[in-house]
């Protein structure tokens, strides 16, 4: 009985001195606790013993868990400086690039953009709520191909739940359908092709979309009067945001670096207003792949509007 009443006493003092030493930041106070709080701390120094027994183990859990987390925070970190250092390094390429090419005369994207060639692609964008225009999808943007056999399609958002998008994807020779479009697409390794294939990478921003969505709709910004096609979820704020949108647009460009196509380009949200990206495209035997080099915010919006 003697060593029962000991083991008991030692167990509360030690709980007693852990709880006084973390009551700095503990937030439990009795007379405000409810009586679920109240039952817990009751069974904790019922089973006093038991809990000391387990301890060791909370102790070393709590230090593994904190190691994980900081081995996390330090990988996320270090990624984040790799990442960092390299978009640092694309955007010092591509005005290297741009340097060059005023002096070599490389490809003019300006002037293709103002080519007839040019405006039935750009102008695919502006036509996209109409579900007829979407089996002329890869007709309009020629560097992009399909194996033969295979088609693209769109399967439009469906108008229930809490928010639907549209969907681009590929049908094979056996009837499968596949969302994972750039497994299969072909893309010409050229400032045109990578122009396309930024112009496919977006479409599903301009494709009709349901709700929640709506956070996701943007309005690519080709040419100055491409603003006309901006409608404000406020809507007594559009005229004031398309005057504003032609004052800071500026013209979307590609530069070829280092075997690389930089795309930059402005698009304006009703959840943030006129933002100009730069995307990174890499056309590997015919497969692109995309990772965005810089985001900014030339004109700030916010509708105000929350779904």
């Amino acid at each position: 009985m003697k060593i029962a009443i000991i083991i008991y006493s030692v167990s509360w003092l030690i709980l007693l001195a852990i709880y006084l030493y973390r009551r700095k930041e503990s937030t439990f106070n009795w007379k405000e606790s409810d009586s679920v709080e109240k039952f817990a701390f009751f069974m904790v120094f019922l089973f006093a013993p038991i809990i000391i027994l387990f301890l060791p183990y909370f102790l070393f859990t709590n230090i593994r868990d904190k190691r994980k987390s900081l081995k996390v925070a330090e990988e996320r970190k270090r990624e984040q400086q790799i990442e960092m250092e390299y978009r640092s390094t694309a955007l010092a390429s591509i005005r290297q690039a741009k340097a060059l090419g005023n002096q070599n005369g490389r490809f003019d994207f300006h002037a293709y953009l103002a080519s007839v060639g040019s405006s039935s692609t750009t102008n695919l964008y502006s036509h996209m709520q109409d579900e007829n225009n979407y089996p002329k999808i890869l007709a309009l943007l020629p560097k992009l191909t399909l194996p033969d056999g295979m088609s693209l399609h769109v399967e439009k958002c469906k108008q229930q739940g809490s928010g639907d998008r549209s969907k681009l994807f590929v049908e094979t020779p056996n009837g499968a359908y596949d969302q994972s479009i750039w497994d299969y697409i072909d893309v010409e390794c050229s400032e045109v092709g990578a122009w396309n294939a930024y112009i496919l990478y977006n479409l599903w921003h301009v494709l009709p979309m349901f709700w929640h969505e709506l956070y996701n709709r943007r309005y690519y910004l080709f040419f100055e009067e491409f603003t006309d096609y901006i409608e404000c979820l406020q809507k007594e704020d559009t005229i004031m945001v398309r005057k504003a949108l032609k004052q800071h647009i500026t013209s979307p460009n590609v530069v070829k670096a280092n075997g690389r196509f930089y795309v930059t380009c402005c698009f304006f949200t009703n959840f943030g207003g006129l933002i100009q990206e730069t995307i990174e495209i890499t056309i590997d035997n015919g497969k692109a792949t995309f990772h965005e080099i810089e985001r900014k915010t030339l004109f700030e919006y916010q509708c105000g509007i929350m779904f």
